[in-house]
């Protein structure tokens, strides 16, 4: 576990709640949270600091999750990123993988499968 307590997660999400119950979650598993409400904050947080993984939301009004993740990889292009999102669109999930993203979970979440992935992402 000493290896999470340098590991710093940005969770982009425009809902509050998911913000929180992500922030929670996964600093209680020793992460560092980083929280970003939109694309563009985001991106502009990814300027400032280095992150070691982020969570990003699919459907944000502005930036949605497609434009976001091409612009942090542009910035961060080794960047892991997990999609989130409450919609199985699989062309929307397609794209994102071809973008760059190695996981997509779905909301409601399964915290356990968050863990799983993002642990093995981290300990690569």
């Amino acid at each position: 576990m000493a290896e999470t307590k340098k590991s710093s997660i940005m969770i982009v999400d425009d809902e509050p709640d998911i913000l929180m119950i992500l922030g929670e979650f996964l600093s209680s598993e020793g992460f560092k949270v980083l929280t970003a409400k939109s694309g563009q904050q985001a991106v502009d947080k990814l300027h400032e600091m280095k992150a070691n993984l982020v969570l990003l939301d699919m459907a944000m009004p502005g930036m949605n999750g497609i434009e976001t993740l091409r612009e942090l990889k542009k910035i961060q292009p080794d960047l892991p990123v997990i999609m989130i999102t409450a919609y199985r669109d699989a062309e929307k999930v397609v794209d994102a993988f071809r973008i760059g993203a190695f996981d997509c979970i779905f909301k409601p979440f399964d915290l356990k499968y968050l863990r799983q992935a993002v642990m093995a992402k981290l300990l690569e």
